[in-house]
């Protein structure tokens, strides 16, 4: 995942490929609130996503610096982007796990199946 936000004037670049366990196993406690991708998350909830978000960057910017640091569309962006590959949906690259290509034609048969027990 990468984050550009702006901090004190000056965009600093931030990438961060390893999502470790503790970082999940922060943001499992917090989804057992609040699930992020369908609900709308209090201003407390996000904070403390903010929070596990900046843990997984080893800390190199605070809950404020994230949100002064993002124009609103790239706020939503990256925080769905992080519930996402916490979710186990986008890899750490922001890559989607499931892609088209990785089914095949009969993944979409239509062909009825009669295992329903009616006749």
């Amino acid at each position: 995942m990468q984050l550009t936000l702006r901090i004190n004037g000056e965009f600093k670049v931030m990438r961060e490929s390893f999502i470790s366990g503790l970082t999940m196993k922060k943001y499992n406690r917090l989804r057992e609130k609040v699930d992020y991708i369908y609900d709308k998350p209090t201003e407390e909830q996000l904070d403390a996503l903010i929070g596990v978000i900046s843990e997984a960057f080893d800390k190199q910017f605070t809950i404020d610096e994230f949100y002064a640091g993002l124009r609103k569309g790239d706020f939503q962006e990256k925080i769905a982007e992080f519930v996402l590959i916490a979710e186990g949906l986008l890899d750490e690259n922001g890559e989607a796990i499931v892609k088209p290509e990785d089914f095949k034609q009969e993944d979409f048969d239509a062909t009825p199946s009669d295992t329903d027990g009616a006749s």
